[in-house]
C-alpha cells in the first residue's frame, strides 16, 4: 500500500508517495489525540476507492485542505518521530518522506493549490 498526495490543480512536477508513511498510518492515527492533531485519516480523500464501496457509501464530496494545515500537521508528526524514533519501524525513512511531503506542500502553497492524501491499495 502507498500513501500519496493529490494537488488541485495538479502540478506535474510535484509528487509524493510513500509506503513508509502507509506502514505508520495506524500508529499516527493512534497518537493523534495525544499530539492534539487530526488523525492522518481525516486528511484523506477516499474517492479513488469509490468502486470498492457499496452503493450509497461512495465519497461524494472530495475534501481539500490548505497547504498550511498540512505543513503544520507534518511539523508536529516529524518532531514526534524525532523524539520517539523507536515508535515506528523505519523512522528515518519515514521522517525523510514526510519532510519531502512538507517541501511539496510549501511549493504548492505558493501556487494556491489545495491538497489531500490518498491511498493506492
Amino acid at each position: 500500500m502507498q500513501f500519496y498526495m493529490e494537488l488541485e490543480p495538479n502540478i506535474p512536477d510535484l509528487g509524493f508517495e510513500s509506503s513508509a508513511f502507509a506502514d505508520a498510518g495506524k500508529y499516527l492515527d493512534s497518537v493523534s489525540g495525544r499530539l492534539k492533531i487530526k488523525s492522518v485519516y481525516e486528511l484523506f480523500s477516499y474517492a479513488a476507492q469509490n468502486d470498492l464501496c457499496p452503493p450509497g457509501y461512495e465519497e461524494t464530496e472530495i475534501p481539500w485542505f490548505d497547504p498550511q494545515e498540512g505543513i503544520d500537521w507534518l511539523a508536529v508528526v516529524i518532531a514526534h518521530l524525532h523524539a520517539n524514533p523507536e515508535a515506528v519501524e523505519n523512522a528515518e525513512e519515514l521522517i525523510r518522506d514526510l519532510a519531502h511531503c512538507q517541501d511539496i506542500l510549501r511549493k504548492a502553497q505558493s501556487t494556491g493549490a489545495k491538497w489531500h492524501f490518498a491511498m493506492d491499495i
